[in-house]
């Protein structure tokens, strides 16, 4: 070793620099294989238009920089650098260079509504893509808003939300047979939760797979005529969480005791079922609740009511209970959206900036859903990023080229060699119409 290049010693070992070919994320290879197989930079560089000049970075290489430095877990825009001075990964992914962080935000604060839109198209053809190799027959949407809280105050739509925090307030529709992000849609944090649901609505089902059973589920912010409309006219079934007004809650407290059954799953929970009409809606409809024993402050029980409005006629009212709470799950989603991508804090002050960053964050979201569907084995479809970082991504690996051939060398120890066996022999027979 050159002691010239030693800079210093941190217990036993001199630290030096040199210029080695490494990565510190070799799983990457495996995850660019398989977004060149689904054509996404191609996709982008056709679909989009977001700079007046040709020079410089294409739309696919600018995008494809943020995507993958959400997915190895940059957090802002600033984290750029880690990948830009990670020349074994800029190899890996077959980028010349990668954004620079004050570059990322001149090329986000380009776009325009109709650069949104067009991104918003280019999803779609990826989702299209990608529908033939799905395997659900089932395709239930989980609906749901949240609030994405934002440190600034001088940020474009940045407003007070009805929690009384100051962020945006996206709309977002989940699949939740596949894992995958359907549609998402970025808004004003003063916005009402069902505030333009019905389009939201008729977009969600464009990106549906054509012969998929439809189902709905959302919580009491959904709770509307003008859904429950559009989901009998599309022919999904449904599960909505009511508000309890007075006049339901009086219908709830009239039913008989008999007519209420033990709930199993959950503790002191009972669940029964009857017919409400509310008010200015076309017709009855059958609404499952549960109760469980609650106590007050002061010590004493009462029966707290959860309602449900479905045109499910054919399961029984404890199954559509199971089901519908399933919804639950949908926070796990928007959390693995905000934390683990790292898209609650939007870079930009510019509104339109910041919903293609979102849509941009859509598509790593869904990039990593689909390669742990498509090409990992089975245990890795449910697990989050933070997981496939450690197990696979986050891998270091040499890079080493001699007689015209490229090598990756990891490490023989590394323990998760037969997923890597597994994701090549997926790869090799994947192909993309």
């Amino acid at each position: 070793m050159n002691r010239h290049k030693v800079v210093g010693k941190v217990g036993k070992f001199n630290i030096c620099f040199r210029a080695e070919q490494l990565t510190s994320h070799a799983g990457t290879v495996l995850l660019h294989d398989f977004a060149q197989r689904l054509g996404l930079e191609r996709l982008l560089d056709e679909g989009l238009s977001v700079k007046a000049r040709e020079r410089g970075y294409r739309e696919g290489q600018a995008i494809g920089s943020l995507v993958y430095n959400l997915i190895l877990g940059g957090a802002h825009l600033s984290d750029l650098e880690v990948l830009r001075g990670d020349r074994g990964t800029q190899e890996l992914l077959a980028a010349e260079a990668i954004l620079a962080p004050t570059t990322a935000g001149e090329f986000l604060r380009k776009f325009d509504i109709g650069d949104v839109h067009d991104l918003q198209r280019v999803h779609q053809q990826l989702q299209e893509r990608v529908r033939p190799h799905q395997r659900a027959t089932t395709c239930t949407i989980d609906l749901d808003s949240s609030i994405y809280e934002q440190a600034s105050t001088h940020k474009e739509g940045s407003t007070k939300a009805y929690n009384g925090e100051l962020g945006y307030h996206p709309l977002f529709a989940f699949w939740a047979e596949e894992g995958e992000l359907l549609f998402s849609h970025l808004r004003r944090g003063s916005a009402h939760t069902a505030r333009n649901v019905l389009w939201f609505l008729r977009q969600t089902r464009k990106r549906l797979p054509a012969r998929a059973v439809t189902k709905l589920r959302a919580d009491s912010g959904f709770y509307s005529k003008a859904v429950v409309e559009w989901c009998e006219a599309e022919g999904f079934s449904f599960t909505i969480t009511a508000e309890q007004t007075a006049p339901l809650l009086a219908a709830i407290t009239a039913v008989p005791e008999r007519r209420w059954q033990n709930l199993p799953e959950y503790a002191l929970a009972e669940v029964a079922e009857l017919r409400y009409q509310p008010t200015g809606w076309a017709r009855p409809y059958r609404y499952v609740v549960k109760r469980e024993l609650a106590e007050t402050k002061a010590g004493e029980l009462y029966w707290k009511y959860h309602a449900t409005v479905t045109n499910e006629e054919g399961q029984a009212a404890r199954a559509v209970v199971v089901w519908h709470l399933q919804h639950a799950d949908m926070e796990n989603a928007i959390k693995e959206h905000k934390s683990g991508f790292g898209l609650e804090k939007l870079p930009t002050r510019k509104f339109h900036a910041n919903w293609a960053y979102l849509l941009i964050g859509q598509i790593a979201f869904n990039l990593a859903a689909w390669f742990k569907r498509l090409v990992l084995p089975v245990g890795y479809q449910r697990v989050t990023i933070k997981t496939l970082r450690h197990h696979l991504l986050n891998l270091a690996g040499k890079l080493v080229h001699t007689a015209r051939r490229c090598f990756l060398v990891i490490s023989d120890c590394y323990r998760y060699q037969s997923v890597w066996r597994f994701a090549m022999g997926r790869l090799a027979h994947l192909q993309f119409g």
